[in-house]
């Protein structure tokens, strides 16, 4: 069992305002052939729209407990 105590206040210091400036590094120093990608990820966090940087995290952790990619890691993730 994965606790994540004070989540909400981790959803919004990893929300938008973190999120947006992240694509914006990873724009400026990807691979070109990822450069279209990246920019419409930008673009839609730009509009609050896709994924923040706190969705990744959840979906990462996700994929190790039940349903998940990697369920056989048993993780299961309580939100507080």
């Amino acid at each position: 069992m994965l606790r994540w105590v004070n989540s909400e206040r981790s959803r919004h210091a990893l929300g938008w305002e973190a999120t947006i400036p992240w694509y914006e590094r990873t724009l400026a120093a990807c691979h070109p052939a990822n450069r279209e990608d990246c920019q419409t990820r930008l673009d839609l966090a730009r509009r609050h729209q896709g994924m923040t940087l706190f969705d990744w995290v959840i979906d990462i952790i996700l994929s190790h407990g039940p349903g998940g990619t990697e369920s056989e890691d048993q993780v299961h993730l309580e939100l507080c």
